[in-house]
C-alpha cells in the first residue's frame, strides 16, 4: 500500500462542519500526486454525498441564497429557521433512517479505506475506538431516544460514531468490528490483527499484509479544539496514576475534558506512537516512512474572533533548534465570529486573553512532545523513519491577525497573486459575490477550504519529496499541485470561485443571533455527540 492516512476531521476532508468533500482533502490531493487511482484498491476514501454529516453549513447558506437572494428582508426572517430546518432534516433522514443509517453497509463492495481519518478523534481514539465501540454508542443513544428524533439536537444523533462506524467497518462485517485506526494499519502492514491473527471476511477473503510504504499520522487537535468550540476550558487533571488514555473511551468521553494538560498529552501521545512503531517494525514494506503533523494553534481559527483591545505578547519559540522570542498579537476577548463585543459579554460567551494564551502554550508543549518523540524513535532506528510536518508553524505563518496583517507564509507560486487574495480571517463575500476576506477557512471557522487543503498538501508533499518518496511511476513525488484551470483546486473551491452572496446577512444582524446560537450549541458538542 503506497499511502495510508490516520487523522481527524482535517485529514478526513472536513469543510463547513461536514464530511462532505473528502475528494478535496489534502490526503486525497497527495494520493493524486502519487499517481494513485482514486476509489480503487490503490486509494479509497469515504464519500458523504448527501449534504454531508453532521451538518453542511455551506449547503444551508446556498439554500438560503437560492430562496432569498443576497439579502433577507423584513418578514422573511420569520421563515429562515424553516428553510434551515428543511436542509437539516434532509441529512438527518438520510443518516438516521435512510440509506446512510448505521445498520446499512457503506456499499456492496468496500471492505476498507486507505484514509481512516475520523472527525472528533483524540490521540487515544486511534486505538480505542472500533466499529464495535461505535455500534455500542449508537445503541445506547437509541435506547435513550427510541424514536431517533430529538427536538433539541441538530441533524442525525451520534454523528461522530455514525461516521466512524462507516470508516472503520464500511461492510459492517463482524470480522472487522474490533479494528481501530491502528488496527487497520497493522492489518495492512503485517497481515494480522492486534492478536497476531489473520482475518477473513464473511466470504472467506483475506485482506491486508501488502505493507504500508507511507503513513500520514496527524492527531492531537481535538485534545484542545473543544476550548474554542465551547469557549470554556475543562483541563485534564494531570494525575500521573490515571492518564486519560488509561480510561475506557466511552467513560473518558463523558468527562467533558477539552484541553489536555501537557503531561497528559505526552503520556497519550507516547502510547500512540509506540504502538505505531511496534506495527511498523513488522511492516512487510521495508522502505517505510511516517509523516507526522503537529497540532495547530486552535485560537488562530476564525471561529474564535478576537475582539477588544490588542496586546503584543513576547512568545518564546524554538526555530531551527534555537530559542527565540517573537511578538504575537492577542485580543482582550475571543468570541464566536458573528457576535460583537457587547453581545459576547452579555451572554458570557468568550475566552479571555489569558485563556487564549494558556491554550496556545499547552499546544506549544504538545508540539515539543511530538518533536521529541520523533527524535527518540529516529534515534532508535538509526535513520529518519519519522518526519515532522510542522503544520502549526504553517498556520502561525499564515495567521493574518496574529501577524498584524502581514503573514510571512510563502505561498505556492500560483497562489501568490490570485485575486481576490486569501487569508485566515472568517469568510465574507459581499452581495455582488466578491470575496472580501477569508478563503482559507470554510464556513465553520475551523476547517480548511479546498484551497486551505491544497496548502496543507503542499506542506506534506515538500517533506515527502525531501524524504525521497516516489510515486507509482518511480519518480520522486512532485510538490506542484494543479491550482489553476477548469480542473484546478481554485476552480473546484466553490467558496472562492462561486462566493456566497448572502454571507453579509450574518454580520451585524441581531435578528440572526438566536438562530446562530442554536448552531453554536451544536458545534461546541459536535466532537462527542
Amino acid at each position: 500500500m503506497k499511502l495510508f492516512t490516520i487523522g481527524d476531521s482535517v485529514s478526513q476532508g472536513f469543510m463547513s462542519l461536514s464530511a462532505a468533500r473528502t475528494d478535496n482533502s489534502y490526503s486525497t490531493l497527495i494520493a493524486k500526486k502519487m499517481n494513485l487511482a482514486l476509489q480503487t484498491a490503490q486509494y479509497r476514501f469515504a464519500d458523504w454525498n448527501v449534504d454531508g454529516i453532521p451538518l453542511n453549513i455551506e449547503v444551508i447558506m446556498r439554500e438560503l441564497q437560492s430562496r432569498y437572494g443576497s439579502n433577507i428582508g423584513g418578514l422573511e426572517w420569520v421563515t429562515v429557521a424553516q428553510t434551515i430546518n428543511r436542509v437539516v432534516d434532509r441529512a438527518e433522514d438520510y443518516y438516521e433512517r435512510g440509506e446512510g443509517r448505521a445498520d446499512n453497509p457503506y456499499d456492496n463492495s468496500t471492505r476498507y479505506f486507505n484514509n481512516v481519518a475520523v472527525w472528533g478523534f483524540e490521540v487515544s481514539d486511534s486505538w480505542q475506538v472500533t466499529g464495535e465501540t461505535c455500534q455500542t454508542a449508537i445503541l445506547l443513544s437509541q435506547k435513550k431516544h427510541p424514536t431517533g428524533d430529538d427536538a433539541f439536537t441538530v441533524g442525525a444523533d451520534n454523528p461522530m460514531y455514525r461516521t466512524a462506524l462507516k470508516v472503520l467497518n464500511p461492510s459492517l462485517d463482524s470480522a472487522y468490528k474490533k479494528l481501530s485506526q491502528l488496527g487497520w494499519l497493522k492489518l495492512h502492514a503485517t497481515g494480522t490483527d492486534e492478536n497476531g491473527n489473520q482475518i477473513a471476511d464473511r466470504d472467506g477473503n483475506q485482506i491486508g499484509g501488502t505493507g504500508v510504504e507511507n503513513l500520514i499520522l496527524w492527531l492531537g487537535a481535538n485534545n484542545a479544539l473543544g476550548t474554542v468550540l465551547s469557549l470554556k476550558i475543562n483541563q485534564t487533571p494531570n494525575n500521573e496514576n490515571l492518564r486519560p488514555h488509561t480510561l475506557d473511551h466511552l467513560l473518558r468521553a463523558k468527562s467533558g475534558w477539552n484541553l489536555w494538560h501537557p503531561a497528559d498529552f505526552a503520556a497519550d501521545y507516547r502510547e500512540m506512537i509506540d504502538r505505531v512503531d511496534a506495527i511498523m517494525k513488522n511492516n512487510v514494506e521495508a522502505n517505510w516512512k511516517v509523516f507526522i503533523g503537529t497540532v495547530p494553534l486552535v485560537t488562530i481559527a476564525p471561529i474564535a474572533k478576537g475582539i477588544g483591545e490588542t496586546t503584543s505578547i513576547p512568545i518564546e519559540k524554538k526555530i531551527d533548534g534555537k530559542k527565540v522570542v517573537v511578538e504575537e498579537i492577542y485580543y482582550k476577548y475571543y468570541t464566536y465570529f458573528p457576535f460583537q463585543e457587547q453581545f459576547a459579554i452579555d451572554t458570557e460567551r468568550y475566552l479571555t486573553m489569558q485563556d487564549a494564551l494558556h491554550i496556545d502554550n499547552c499546544i506549544r508543549e504538545f508540539n515539543e512532545t511530538i518533536k521529541s518523540e520523533v527524535a527518540r524513535l529516529n534515534e532508535n532506528h538509526s535513520q529518519e523513519r519519522y518526519i515532522v510536518v510542522d503544520t502549526c508553524k504553517m498556520l502561525e505563518d499564515l495567521a493574518y491577525k496574529r501577524n498584524n496583517g502581514q503573514p510571512p507564509y510563502e505561498f505556492p507560486h500560483d497562489l501568490k497573486f490570485i485575486y481576490p487574495p486569501v487569508n485566515t480571517k472568517y469568510y465574507h463575500a459581499d452581495r455582488e459575490g466578491v470575496l472580501k476576506q477569508g478563503g482559507l477557512f470554510s464556513l465553520d471557522g475551523v476547517h480548511p477550504t479546498a484551497i486551505g487543503h491544497g496548502i496543507i498538501a503542499y506542506e506534506f508533499l515538500k517533506k515527502m519529496a525531501e524524504a525521497g518518496v516516489k510515486d507509482t511511476r518511480g519518480t520522486v513525488v512532485s510538490t506542484e499541485l494543479q491550482w489553476l484551470g477548469d480542473n484546478g483546486i481554485i476552480k473546484g473551491d466553490l467558496l472562492y470561485s462561486n462566493p456566497i452572496r448572502i454571507m453579509q446577512e450574518i454580520y451585524g444582524k441581531d435578528s440572526l443571533a438566536s438562530i446562530a446560537l442554536r448552531f453554536v450549541d451544536f458545534i461546541k458538542n459536535f466532537a462527542r455527540k
